[in-house]
């Protein structure tokens, strides 16, 4: 029962990540930027090793969209060219529920890389932002190791993307 908890919760974190990199690809200047050098068509793909869950996110035109949950399918082009794989459920866990920040879990060796550790740098830093929209406050002190401060500006893209993630997650949830 304990690890249909676990995996039920790192599902439901993929599917709420996943949906926010495509709602904040479309509204955070910050992530455009970053994202400005992908080359078009890059597949990322973020999960937990060996059985998943998995999500996958693609680079279309200057915006990111949410490919879905699972490792995809070489034959139909969406299979990621770099993978982040926490090692187990626990690790992932931690993460996910806010109980330590990325820097950590790769500190403290938790993660693994399949693919081009550059790449996985540049997912790691657009992660960062997406997560700044995406984490209440509170989660993002314990998290980062020093926490953004947003602009007024910023707070009112932040409340705009919690607005549209509920009716997102649903419409993703589909396809």
């Amino acid at each position: 029962m304990e690890t249909i908890a676990k995996r039920s919760l790192c599902a439901t974190s993929l599917l709420a990540l996943g949906t926010a990199f495509e709602l904040v690809s479309q509204r955070v200047p910050e992530l455009q930027a970053e994202i400005a050098g992908w080359e078009e068509g890059r597949t990322v793909s973020l999960g937990v090793s060996p059985a998943g869950p998995h999500m996958r996110i693609q680079k279309r035109g200057a915006r990111i969209t949410f490919l879905g949950m699972g490792l995809g399918s070489k034959d139909a082009g969406t299979a990621a060219g770099t993978a982040i794989l926490f090692k187990n459920l626990d690790s992932a866990v931690m993460v996910f529920a806010g109980l330590i920040g990325s820097h950590q879990a790769v500190a403290e060796n938790r993660v693994a890389v399949h693919g081009s550790n550059r790449r996985a740098m540049e997912m790691t830093r657009a992660m960062a932002i997406v997560q700044t929209y995406l984490f209440p406050d509170f989660m993002l002190k314990r998290t980062f190791k020093r926490p953004p401060t947003l602009s007024a500006r910023q707070l009112m893209t932040k409340a705009g993307i919690y607005a549209s993630l509920v009716p997102m997650l649903a419409l993703t949830a589909w396809r």
